[in-house]
C-alpha cells in the first residue's frame, strides 16, 4: 500500500521540478525607461545655449520605442513632484498646479508605476492621496505606514507583465520631510527585501525602486543582492554607461535630476538561471576599435596594416592591443547568456517636441507663473547728498548702491 504521505511528497517533487524547468526555460527582450529626482521639471533646463530635458522631448522619445514595436517598462524612482523642498503659501498654489501637470505628463507618457520618495510628501499625505486618486499609475512603498493605523499607504509592488516575462517592480524610501508627522518609515532595506523574497518565486525579473540618499545608494547592490535592476532617487548623480557595476548583479542605475536624460536598457533573457552581463562597454570598446582600424587602414585601403605601418613599430604594438582588446570584448559578449545594453540619452534641442504636449507643458507653465505672487519691482528712492547723487536698489535681500562722481565720467559700484 501506497503511503498518502509519499504520495504527496512525490506531487510536491515534481511541482518543483516542472517549476523550476518552467522558469529557467523563460526568454523574451524586454525594454526600461527609467527616471528619478525629476523635482517637478515641466521644461528644458540647464545650460542656456542647449537646455535638456523637458517633458515633451521625453514624450517623443518613448513613442519612437513604441514605434519600433517595443513595449518599455516605465518607472519613476521617486522625488517626482515640486521644484523645491520649500512649501510656503507664497508658492504653494503654483507648486500644487505644478505637480498635478508633471503626473498629467507622465500619465500621457505611459508610466507603470511611481515611488513615493521625499517630495511626494512635502505637502502632506492628503495631498498625496489626492494626487494617487487622479490617475491610473500605481504609487507604491513597502515601508511608509500610518501612523495611527500602522498599515502601508500604498500597494508595496505591482507585478508588471511583457510577453512571457512578469517583473515585480517594489518601492521603498529613507527620506522623509521634517514635516511628516503622521507618516513613519518600516527599515527599508529589511522592507524591501522581504517583499523581494515573496515575489522570487513568483516573478522572473525583480526592480528596486529606492528613494535614499547619495551615501546610502554606495551600498545598495549589496542590501539588495537578490534584486535583478535597482533604480535610485534622493541623489543627483547620473550613471554613466561605464560606470563600474556589480559583476553578478544587480544593476543598479541613479537617474541625475530634472529629467535631462532618458535613460534605457536593452535586455535579452535567454536563461533565468543566469545573470545579466552588461554588455554595454563592450559594444562601445568594439565600435571604438573598428573606428581606429578604419582611420588606419585609409593611408592605403589595398594593403594590410601591417605592410602600411611595418616601419612604425609602435602603430603595430597598437594595432595588437586593439585586436586584443576586440577578441575579449566579442567573447564576452558571445558567452554572456543574458545581456543588457544601458544607455543614456540627452534630451536636447535636437529632438523636436511634439506639439500636443509642447502646447500641455507651456499653458502649465503660464498658470504655474500667474499662480505665483508677483515680484515687486526694484524700489527706488534717491539720496541728495552735497555734491553727489545716491541712487539706493533694494531687492529682496540683497540692496545695490550705485554711486556716481558729478566730478568725473565713472561710476563705482558697491553691493
Amino acid at each position: 500500500m501506497i503511503k498518502l504521505s509519499n504520495i504527496i511528497f512525490s506531487f510536491i517533487t515534481i511541482s518543483l521540478i516542472i517549476t523550476s524547468c518552467s522558469n529557467a526555460d523563460k526568454a523574451g527582450d524586454f525594454t526600461l525607461v527609467m527616471s528619478g529626482s525629476m523635482h517637478g521639471q515641466l521644461d528644458p533646463c540647464g545650460w542656456k545655449k542647449n537646455p535638456m530635458g523637458g517633458l515633451s522631448r521625453r514624450y517623443v522619445k518613448v513613442q519612437e520605442l513604441k514605434s519600433e514595436g517595443k513595449n518599455p517598462i516605465i518607472l519613476d524612482a521617486g522625488d517626482l513632484f515640486f521644484s523645491t523642498t520649500n512649501l510656503n503659501k507664497n508658492n504653494i498654489e503654483s507648486e500644487e498646479y505644478r505637480a498635478d501637470a508633471v503626473l498629467k505628463g507622465f500619465d500621457k507618457i505611459g508610466c507603470d508605476a511611481i515611488n513615493v520618495g521625499k517630495y511626494e510628501l512635502l505637502n502632506g499625505l492628503s495631498f498625496l492621496k489626492s494626487m494617487s486618486s487622479k490617475t491610473k499609475i500605481p504609487f507604491l512603498s513597502a515601508n511608509l505606514r500610518d501612523v495611527n493605523t500602522k498599515k502601508l499607504l500604498f500597494d508595496p509592488y505591482i507585478v508588471l507583465e511583457r510577453g512571457d516575462l512578469s517583473f515585480g517592480v517594489i518601492g521603498v524610501t529613507s527620506l522623509l520631510p521634517d514635516t511628516s508627522t503622521n507618516v513613519f518609515a518600516d527599515e527599508f532595506i529589511e522592507a524591501g527585501n522581504n517583499y523581494i523574497d515573496m515575489l522570487s518565486d513568483k516573478t522572473d525579473i525583480i526592480i528596486m525602486l529606492i528613494n535614499t540618499d547619495r551615501q546610502s545608494q554606495k551600498d545598495l547592490a549589496k542590501n539588495f543582492e537578490n534584486a535583478d535592476f535597482i533604480i535610485t532617487s534622493g541623489s543627483t548623480n547620473l550613471t554613466r554607461t561605464n560606470a563600474p557595476q556589480s559583476e553578478n548583479g544587480p544593476y543598479m542605475f541613479s537617474c541625475g535630476k530634472q529629467g535631462k536624460y532618458l535613460q534605457t536598457i536593452e535586455a535579452k533573457l535567454n536563461d533565468a538561471s543566469s545573470p545579466f552581463v552588461n554588455i554595454s562597454d563592450h559594444e562601445k570598446k568594439i565600435n571604438n576599435v573598428k573606428k581606429r582600424f578604419d582611420r588606419l587602414q585609409k593611408k592605403d585601403p589595398k594593403k594590410k596594416l601591417e605592410e602600411i605601418y611595418k616601419d612604425q613599430s609602435n602603430v603595430l604594438k597598437l594595432i595588437d592591443q586593439y585586436r586584443i582588446d576586440l577578441k575579449s570584448s566579442e567573447e564576452a559578449i558571445a558567452q554572456a547568456k543574458n545581456t543588457i545594453v544601458y544607455q543614456t540619452l540627452g534630451l536636447n534641442k535636437k529632438i523636436t517636441d511634439d506639439p500636443e504636449m509642447l502646447s500641455f507643458v507651456n499653458q502649465s507653465l503660464s498658470m504655474c507663473k500667474a499662480l505665483k505672487p508677483q515680484v515687486k519691482e526694484p524700489k527706488k528712492t534717491k539720496v541728495d547728498h552735497s555734491g553727489h547723487n545716491h541712487w539706493k536698489y533694494t531687492i529682496l535681500f540683497k540692496t545695490r548702491l550705485i554711486h556716481t562722481d558729478t566730478h568725473n565720467n565713472f561710476g563705482s559700484r558697491y553691493i
